[in-house]
């Protein structure tokens, strides 16, 4: 159920009133934490007492550039995302301001340097004397279930459940779930 946000009256509402009545506005202490590192500094750089509606789309951009534009992709994109919902919000809840520029694109994230391994590459692994039974089965368990190597390598043996492939692995976050 939403909430109800009371938000100022009398006046043109500031860029930082805006800020803070959005991030009042989120329920998750996490999603608060990281849209507020972007909001907040986003606020900031733009000046927080000049009207919400007097900034515009360009600032947004700027000041997004300014900040994180040498940061790593995957900050970009989740400062970005912040600021985008935050106005989006405003917008929505009728508050004329700016948008975030079409320049101020959502990066794409780099390919990484792991080099895949191809079935056969495994199996030849595997077929190998001089490998040892332990990393046969750790190579193909990580190649067929996709799985990170911590929670391979916490399976317990007595929780495997041979007929139907699976097993309860420990994920990441300590949430519990299965592996096939």
């Amino acid at each position: 159920m939403p909430t109800v946000v009371q938000l100022p009256a009398g006046k043109a509402l500031t860029v930082r009133a805006a800020a803070d009545v959005f991030l009042d506005s989120l329920g998750n202490p996490n999603t608060v934490r990281n849209y507020g590192i972007g909001v907040g500094k986003t606020a900031e750089r733009i000046g927080e007492g000049w009207p919400l509606a007097s900034v515009a789309d360009d600032e947004i951009g700027e000041a997004l550039e300014l900040l994180w534009g040498t940061a790593p992709v995957n900050t970009w994109n989740a400062r970005r995302a912040g600021v985008l919902s935050w106005l989006g919000w405003c917008r929505e809840r009728g508050f004329e301001g700016p948008a975030v520029p079409a320049w101020a694109k959502r990066l794409a994230a780099p390919d990484s340097d792991t080099p895949a391994r191809s079935k056969m590459a495994i199996d030849r692994l595997i077929a190998r004397r001089e490998v040892h039974l332990r990393e046969k089965t750790l190579w193909r368990m990580l190649y067929e279930t996709s799985g990170r190597v911590e929670e391979i390598l916490g399976v317990n043996i007595e929780e495997l459940d041979f007929a139907g492939r699976r097993c309860p692995v420990k994920a990441k976050g300590a949430r519990t779930k299965a592996r096939r």
